[in-house]
């Protein structure tokens, strides 16, 4: 092989490398957007069950249907995020967050260290996940 055969075999296998790294950040960013959103969405559905145990033990009532619902979608919710992170975690090149209390190494969408609670990233308040920008 001369050099210029040498210099597009080279030169096609950087843009083969380079589209499949192209390729995993666009799936990994989908995944970390369900993920947002998948957490925000199961907050919401908390702080529902709360309200509604609020509401209800204030009454003086019992509703076990109602919040089985509720706590039936929680459970859904929970699930599907436990898949997404799944998924998250199996595409290639994850980074991970360490605690700088407790040095636990995390997922780098975890808010808060799995082993001691600390906050690992600025929370963006209760806003809904924007997609992300493609």
């Amino acid at each position: 092989m001369g050099f210029w055969d040498d210099f597009a075999d080279t030169t096609k296998q950087v843009f083969d490398y380079t589209g499949n790294k192209a390729d995993e950040l666009v799936q990994k960013g989908k995944l970390k957007y369900r993920i947002e959103k998948l957490s925000y969405q199961l907050r919401q559905q908390q702080r529902k069950l709360g309200a509604l145990v609020y509401g209800l033990k204030k009454a003086g009532k019992e509703n076990a249907p109602l919040l089985d619902e509720c706590m039936g979608q929680i459970d859904v919710l929970v699930d599907q995020l436990r898949e997404a992170r799944s998924q998250y975690d199996s595409v290639g090149g994850s980074k991970k967050i360490y605690c700088p209390r407790c040095g636990f190494e995390n997922a780098d969408y975890a808010l808060y260290c799995i082993s001691c609670g600390q906050k690992l990233q600025e929370d963006e308040g209760e806003k809904e996940p924007q997609p992300p920008v493609e």
